[in-house]
Formats: C-alpha cells, sequence, structure tokens
C-alpha cells in the first residue's frame, strides 16, 4: 500500500509519531501492542473503502491532530472505566469519534498503484526534467515505510478502540451501534470482527441499569429482535467481499440471515398477517356465505350457505395458492446462484437473504463478463460451489447460463 496523496505525508510525519509515544490504557486493556504484521496474499488485496454511504469529513479534520486522537480515547474511557452501566449516547460519542478517524484514514490512503508501462519519448524525457526541476525533493523508500508504518499504527489504534468500546461487558449492544461499528471497521479495513460481533449482539449478558455491582440477565438469542438488520449485514459482507476473504463471507452469512433470530423475525414481519387472514379466512367466509343466503328464495337456507360458503373458500384458497407459489418460486432476482431441486417452496422463501448474498460473493469472485462464466478454476471457486451445493443451490445452472437454453 503507499499513500497516494501529498496531504498524509505532512500528516503522518508531523502528527502521528508524537501520538504513540505515550501508551495509554483503556480500563485493564492496552493499545501498546506493535501492529500485527500482515501478508498479502495472491489475489487479495487490503482495501480501505466500501461502498457504505459516507459524508466527507470537514476540512479540519483531513488530518490526525493529537488533540483528536486524546478526544478519541476520553471518549473511551469514559465508557469502559465507568462504574456503571453507560447511557447510549456516551457509547455512541466513542463510536462516532472512531468512524470520524477512519474516515480521514480511508480518505487520505489510496490503494498501491499498478504499474504502468509508458513509452519513453523524447516529449517525455523533457517533461521528466521538468518534473525534476519542479519537485527537487523527493521522499526516499525509507520515509515511505515509516509512513506506513505510522498508518497502520493508527489503523490499529482506532480499530481496537472500537472493539473494546463495543465488548464491554456494560454496554448494551444496540442496531445503532452495530451500525456505526460496522461502519468505522469497513472504512478501517477490518472485517475480521464482524461474526463475533454479530454473535455478541444476540448473545451478550444485558446489564441491568442502576445496580451497582452491575448485575446481568441472560438474553434469549432466537428472539425476534436479536436479530441483525439486513442493511448491516449487507454492509459487513460488502467490506467482507472487499477484504477478499471467503471464509469470512461464509461466516458473515452464516450469523446474520442464517440464524435462527432472522427467519422467526421474517416470518412474524412478512407471514404473520397472510397466515392469520388464512386461518381465520374459513370462519369469515361461512359467516358471508350465511349472510348471502337470506337474500334468496329459490332454494333451503342451509342448502344455499353451504353452496355459497363452498363456491367462495374454493375461489379464496385456489388465488392465495396461486400468489403463495408465484412468490416462492420467483426468480428475476436470480443472478448466479439458483435453488437446487427438490428444495420446499417455504425454505425457498425464508432463505432467500442467504441466497441473495451467496450470489453475490459469487459474482464478486467470478468473471463480470457473461460470456464467460463457467471458466472459473481455482481452490476459492471450487469451494465456494461445494458450499453453496451443501446449502441446496446450485452455482451456474448449466439450463439457464447464456447460450444452454
Amino acid at each position: 500500500m503507499t499513500c497516494g496523496r501529498v496531504g498524509i505525508k505532512r500528516i503522518l510525519a508531523s502528527t502521528r509519531p508524537a501520538c504513540f509515544k505515550e501508551q495509554i490504557a483503556l480500563g485493564s486493556t492496552s493499545t501498546s501492542r506493535p501492529p500485527k504484521k500482515v501478508t498479502s496474499r495472491p489475489g487479495s488485496a487490503r482495501i480501505l473503502t466500501s461502498n457504505i454511504p459516507q459524508t466527507n469529513p470537514p476540512s479540519e479534520f483531513r488530518s490526525l491532530p493529537a488533540s483528536l486522537e486524546n478526544e478519541l480515547l476520553g471518549k473511551a474511557r469514559a465508557v469502559i472505566q465507568s462504574p456503571t452501566v453507560p447511557e447510549s449516547a456516551v457509547v455512541e460519542n466513542a463510536l462516532q469519534a472512531c468512524e470520524n478517524l477512519a474516515q480521514i484514514l480511508a480518505g487520505d490512503v489510496q490503494p498501491a498503484p499498478q504499474d504502468i508501462k509508458v513509452d519513453i519519448t523524447p516529449a517525455s524525457n523533457l517533461l521528466s526534467l521538468e518534473e525534476n526541476r519542479d519537485n527537487p525533493k523527493k521522499q526516499s523508500q525509507k520515509e515511505v515505510s515509516s509512513i506506513l508504518v505510522a498508518e497502520n499504527a493508527a489503523v490499529q489504534l482506532v480499530s481496537n478502540t472500537a472493539y473494546q468500546v463495543v465488548t464491554d461487558p456494560k454496554v448494551f449492544i444496540t442496531p445503532r451501534i452495530l451500525s456505526m461499528y460496522v461502519n468505522a471497521q469497513s472504512l478501517l479495513g477490518r472485517p475480521g470482527s464482524f461474526p463475533e460481533m454479530f454473535k455478541l449482539y444476540a448473545s451478550k449478558p444485558i446489564p441491568k441499569p442502576g445496580t451497582n455491582p452491575i448485575r446481568f440477565s441472560n438474553p434469549y438469542p432466537k428472539k425476534p429482535s436479536a436479530h441483525i438488520p439486513l442493511p448491516i449485514a449487507n454492509a459487513a459482507l460488502t467490506a467482507a467481499i472487499r477484504f477478499r476473504n471467503l471464509p469470512l463471507c461464509f461466516d458473515v452469512i452464516e450469523n446474520s440471515v442464517c440464524a435462527p433470530a432472522f427467519r422467526i423475525s421474517k416470518f412474524l414481519r412478512k407471514a404473520f398477517i397472510p397466515v392469520s387472514a388464512a386461518v381465520l379466512a374459513p370462519f369469515a367466509i361461512h359467516q358471508l356465505a350465511a349472510q348471502l343466503a337470506l337474500y334468496q328464495n329459490t332454494m333451503d337456507t342451509q342448502l344455499a350457505t353451504k353452496m355459497y360458503f363452498g363456491g367462495i373458500l374454493a375461489y379464496v384458497g385456489f388465488t392465495s395458492i396461486i400468489g403463495y407459489v408465484a412468490i416462492t418460486t420467483s426468480n428475476d432476482q436470480m443472478d448466479r446462484v439458483t435453488w437446487a431441486q427438490g428444495t420446499p417452496m417455504y425454505e425457498r422463501w425464508m432463505r432467500e437473504e442467504e441466497r441473495m448474498m451467496i450470489d453475490r460473493v459469487a459474482g464478486a469472485w467470478g468473471f463480470q463478463q457473461r460470456s464467460k462464466r463457467g471458466e472459473e478454476t481455482g481452490l476459492d471457486w471450487e469451494g465456494l460451489r461445494e458450499l453453496t451445493g451443501l446449502r441446496r443451490m446450485i452455482l451456474d445452472r448449466t439450463d439457464l447460463m447464456d447460450g444452454m437454453e
């Protein structure tokens, strides 16, 4: 990774070294650990930006003075060292500071540029001489390395601070706190803690406010309110895809849309009213048929009630079945991942978000050109195909590919 902007050279060289001479303890955890050495694998890249909606920070936040970092650590101490349960506003202020610094780091750091072949011509030689004359001082490789070390230390500080704040036992994780944490870590390019955070969101002991010492209650991980909101799950998956980590992508999927709490919540939000209507429909139809039978005099009232009841119930039932089949078998939104034959229709509807996310992963790992689809090879692709098959899904079904109809 190299720095693509001139501003970060001044920022890191002038402000960061002074900020990291002090070792500031957050509760019982110290942030004085050196940053872990990251080794890149072929075909993977560390990306510090994501497509999560973000706003450009103010111009005064384009640098990282010591005051901002001290403010961040001070807000984190207010949460971690608090003897009582901190309010949600205090926790959100600490995470907002982490998110602001993450936006600064993500805005100043650019991915390493690819080598570009340039034809050497007399005109290019003259231009290079002019550039050398205008910029006599250029950074050496040692200076660039020191800047990157300071940058990694800053990223590590912000990432660890956000992690310590959210995992503190006294902090109750709300959907807004979880969203802010995911945004901050996505901007920093550190999505590895998302599966753990999703588990904590559903199973972390709930602190009781106003108790001293603090008492905790055990939550029920399968309750509907413990589900991961779909926008947060999509943002976490986007960060994992940019990180080019296939196991991490499936861990995010497994701990978000595959969790029992998410499926129970989906049933209550989208299927509870239709199912209740289907259960109550026969009783309502019988009352309607009994009233209609009173408006005729050609047959017995009871016989007319039965005929009206059967006709209306058949119409409502057949229409509902057609609508149910249309909803559960729709495939216009599918791209590369489809359901295997024999998968129950109810399961297809219930697990549609899971299939959608796996479809996104397959689209990110495979060729973007439709004409090259089906030609992918490699261990990651074969593992993706196997994991997809284990979930009753098919990756690149042959009869649905272009030219194979």
